[in-house]
């Protein structure tokens, strides 16, 4: 079972999305439908599928099947949502490419606990990295940073600030640009735990 590094995962989607992102923006927000679909998998709305999984990878090559309220609803859950199938695609999907349907189960059947939350740990956070390239969105966090130092009397109403602007800025979530900040070293655990807290995460 593959475990990835920071780095490299960091490197397979920059990797991925100078090849397959271009033109797929609304400034500096991803567009993730854009960048699935043309990638070659067609995202098939299943009515009720959250009951079991808010989406997942078929056996059935290049579609993805979502729950049809959270496609509909276009939330920053249902982008990072995505973006994590997507990265499922990029890492994980390979080492099921050329086994028949009895083999792909019994892949399956071994996986333990301990490498399935291995291998959703990765897939978050190649999502983060795909939804928010790392060069851009340390470029935005300083920008932010900088304008908005000396206007507020503490870090936590600066990070408070900063985050929502690189949340409307990439279309994503509070919580999921604190948690890229994070893994950039731009916020320490300390700044996230006050965050979570300030904004009742």
């Amino acid at each position: 079972m593959p475990s990835y590094k920071a780095e490299e995962l960091e490197r397979i989607a920059e990797s991925f999305l100078g090849t397959h992102a271009a033109g797929k923006y609304d400034h500096r927000a991803l567009r993730i439908e854009a960048v699935v679909e043309s990638y070659g998998y067609t995202i098939f709305q299943v009515p009720g599928l959250s009951q079991i999984a808010e989406a997942y990878i078929p056996i059935k090559p290049k579609y993805i099947f979502v729950d049809q309220d959270q496609y509909d609803s276009g939330s920053f859950r249902w982008r990072f949502t995505l973006a994590e199938e997507l990265a499922h695609i990029l890492i994980h999907l390979p080492m099921f490419s050329g086994k028949t349907v009895p083999e792909i189960l019994q892949i399956q059947e071994r996986i333990t606990d301990a490498q399935y939350a291995m291998i959703e740990r990765n897939a978050k956070f190649l999502a983060g990295c795909l939804l928010m390239t790392r060069r851009v969105f340390k470029e935005r966090f300083q920008y932010f940073s900088e304008i908005t130092y000396g206007q507020v009397s503490s870090s936590l109403t600066t990070n408070r600030r900063v985050i929502r602007q690189l949340s409307m800025d990439f279309n994503v979530s509070c919580y999921a640009a604190a948690i890229r900040a994070q893994h950039l070293k731009l916020l320490d655990q300390v700044d996230v735990e006050e965050l979570i807290e300030s904004f009742g995460w």
